[in-house]
């Protein structure tokens, strides 16, 4: 058997109704219409799932600044305390439309018998 683990941001999101989307932030309203096309690309794809739940994705801004104050201890380039901020801002509309409908349904297309949720607290420790 071969397994090969493919991580991607969108994966498994389905596209939503645009009254669901558009009240969280208009510009999703494009991506709610790529995400027809992200499906032929890669889930179908896909004959396995794992997600990994957050409770709050509000946590994201805390991981994301740790990785970024990683790299710059590292003597790497990193961003800002205010360009996480920035960052970040800019992907979590997408999170708080899309993440309800994967963690109820599971991602789109997928097979329930071959889906495992693993739930993380914010110190990305599984929760029993």
């Amino acid at each position: 058997m071969t397994v090969i683990l493919f991580e991607g941001w969108m994966l498994g999101f389905k596209p939503l109704p645009v009254e669901v989307v558009t009240p969280v932030d208009p510009q999703l309203e494009i991506v709610n219409q790529n995400l027809e096309a992200y499906y032929d690309a890669w889930d179908k794809f896909i004959k396995a799932w794992i997600v990994i739940k957050i409770k709050d994705p509000n946590c994201v801004y805390q991981w994301r600044l740790q990785a970024e104050i990683a790299m710059r201890a590292d003597g790497k380039p990193g961003m800002s305390d205010e360009e996480v901020m920035d960052f970040v801002s800019r992907y979590l509309p997408a999170y708080k439309a899309y993440l309800p409908a994967l963690y109820s349904e599971g991602p789109n297309g997928s097979d329930p018998e071959r889906l495992l949720v693993i739930e993380i607290d914010e110190g990305r420790n599984p929760i029993p």
